[in-house]
């Protein structure tokens, strides 16, 4: 189920169970991203960015219930030590001019698991 999907179903278990506030702030989430797509589902990668911004306003704003619903629609990031795992087992610094050039690709084969400032600390804290 995409992003996109999992939003709109969300929308409608709100408007079952009559909670308001997830509803009302479902309905904008889900705006954005028809805005952003020009009222075509946007594709995950696209929605991830969409969510990402929306939820460093909310966390600006202070506020919690925002957050907590952007959350659950954005991908587990890997953590430091997963992300040097998977670069040491499937990529090889050879191939590029600099070690930083590698991280286009890791963000590209990894996708919003792997945002690239998180892969430029690590690579960087590899090729030391």
């Amino acid at each position: 189920m995409t992003i996109y999907e999992a939003l709109k179903e969300t929308i409608k278990e709100a408007m079952k169970a009559r909670d308001q506030k997830t509803l009302d702030f479902a309905r904008v989430v889900k705006a954005e991203l028809d805005r952003k797509g020009d009222g075509k589902p946007l594709p995950d990668e696209e929605a991830v960015k969409v969510l990402r911004a929306l939820k460093e306003i909310a966390l600006e704003q202070g506020n919690a219930f925002e957050v907590a619903f952007l959350d659950r629609f954005l991908p587990k990031e890997m953590s430091e030590e997963e992300l040097e795992a998977w670069i040491r087992e499937h990529v090889d610094f050879s191939q590029f001019k600099t070690p930083l050039a590698a991280i286009g690709a890791v963000t590209k084969a990894l996708g919003p698991k792997a945002p690239g400032e998180k892969v430029r600390r690590v690579i960087e804290r590899m090729t030391r």
